[in-house]
């Protein structure tokens, strides 16, 4: 496994970080820690930096923002925990947890998590600091704890922990298991938005499955959802290999189609997050995604999509099949069930029961028609309300109810454009009168 300073040579960030540094000896040293020397070790790109030192490094980080033209914030300031934001990712500064370096790695929270470098003689630095041998637990692929109670410190470690075996592939060793047995019932204390993002990216990790087994044999699962969850996992995960067999096939079909995926949604949330969350929960329950959505305190845009996808039917399905093959009647037709097509197509296309390759044949053609709309969610009507008003005399609520009824027209197939649309008012308004 390549040392990760070779890795972190190709962060300017942290040449700028390291030159600042001399301008406040106080600080002495900085080391890197946590996930960024985990991912460089995995040969990943890290966006997320978290940076200790003995002493207060508040200072440094402002400086650093300066530097780098970022926003500097508090996290904590009773404990001097700060951030600062910049384009490349997120940077952490804090003060040792405890009264050492190898005490502070040792309040962590895995292995793979308590490794550091010294950054005082980057890029020159020879040694990885890991006390507790998270290099060979990530050698061989083991979740392992720090230590018996850090898990009953912080109980939303027990998700921290699944999702990093899920994401990163990795086993969970049975002490460890073990401890986020006994640590799961806690989970309910946890802030919901930090619970969310855990789960969020569990179903979005490479081992979601696996990490669905964890889910219930920890016991979160039932925690956090319910029996039924954990009775239907098996449910569970074949829903989300079918859907993320379907949306990865349509997105190779389709560059823009990857683009929706993964647009985002809310902070820690995109489509393809929550197209999981709609369908791996409503597969359990078709109440359960917005009953929990609420409870976690989804953003308002999520909980009117989940909403929307709520209730989704098979004969809508056979309904979009046999629209006209035209982008704005099945633009407008998915507007009368819901806030977003795209979500209504792609979460349709992940309840079909067939096998993904014969969904995606039916489902890409459609969705690469959609693909041709500048705007999705917006579809301006074919004729104004001035033309309504001045060639058949309509106002008010009248107004509304032509529009309306020129755009099932469009569903129909009845109306193709602004001339059909035209002419097909004239005729009904002149029938009609």
């Amino acid at each position: 496994m390549t040392h990760p300073a070779y890795h972190l040579l190709e962060s300017p960030c942290l040449a700028t970080l390291v030159g600042c540094l001399s301008q406040f000896p106080q600080v002495a040293k900085i080391y890197l820690v946590g996930g960024a020397v985990r991912d460089v070790m995995l040969g990943r790109p890290p966006v997320d930096f978290d940076f200790t030192s003995e002493h207060d490094p508040t200072a440094l980080a402002r400086a650093f923002a300066t530097q780098c033209e970022g926003h500097w914030f508090w996290l904590d300031e009773q404990r001097r925990q700060s951030r600062v934001v910049i384009a490349e990712g997120t940077f952490d500064f804090a003060p040792w947890r405890a009264p050492t370096l190898a005490a502070d790695l040792a309040a962590r929270d895995f292995t793979i998590n308590a490794m550091a470098i010294d950054l005082t003689v980057f890029p020159n630095a020879k040694e990885l600091i890991d006390p507790l041998n998270g290099r060979n637990d990530l050698s061989g692929k083991i979740l392992r704890c720090v230590g018996p109670n850090v898990l009953q410190d912080d109980p939303l470690r027990v998700l921290k922990g699944i999702r990093h075996a899920a994401e990163l592939e990795l086993e969970i060793e049975p002490v460890t298991l073990w401890a986020m047995q006994s640590a799961a019932a806690k989970l309910t204390a946890s802030a919901p938005e930090r619970v969310r993002v855990e789960i969020w990216r569990i179903l979005a990790a490479a081992a979601v499955c696996r990490g669905l087994d964890w889910l219930a044999e920890c016991g979160a699962a039932e925690i956090l959802f319910g029996r039924d969850f954990c009775d239907g996992t098996a449910i569970v995960q074949r829903s989300v290999l079918r859907a993320n067999a379907l949306f990865a096939a349509l997105a190779d079909d389709n560059p823009t189609i990857a683009e929706w995926l993964s647009e985002p949604v809310e902070q820690g949330m995109d489509r393809r997050m929550l197209l999981h969350w709609s369908h791996a929960l409503g597969v359990i329950n078709a109440e359960l995604p917005l009953m929990m959505a609420h409870r976690w305190r989804f953003s308002r845009n999520a909980l009117s999509r989940i909403a929307a996808l709520r209730s989704l039917t098979p004969q809508l399905w056979q309904e979009l099949l046999n629209l006209p093959r035209r982008p704005r009647p099945i633009a407008l037709w998915a507007l009368n069930h819901g806030p977003d097509p795209v979500d209504l197509l792609l979460a349709l296309g992940a309840l079909q029961d067939d096998e993904a390759d014969a969904v995606r044949n039916q489902l890409a053609p459609i969705m690469a028609l959609l693909a041709e709309l500048p705007e999705v969610k917006r579809l301006p009507p074919l004729v104004n309300g001035s033309w309504l008003k001045s060639e058949l005399g309509a106002e008010g609520m009248e107004l509304g109810a032509i529009l309306a009824q020129l755009r099932l027209a469009e569903i129909d197939g009845v109306v193709n454009d602004a001339v059909d649309a035209r002419r097909y008012l004239v005729r009904h308004f002149l029938e009609k009168c």
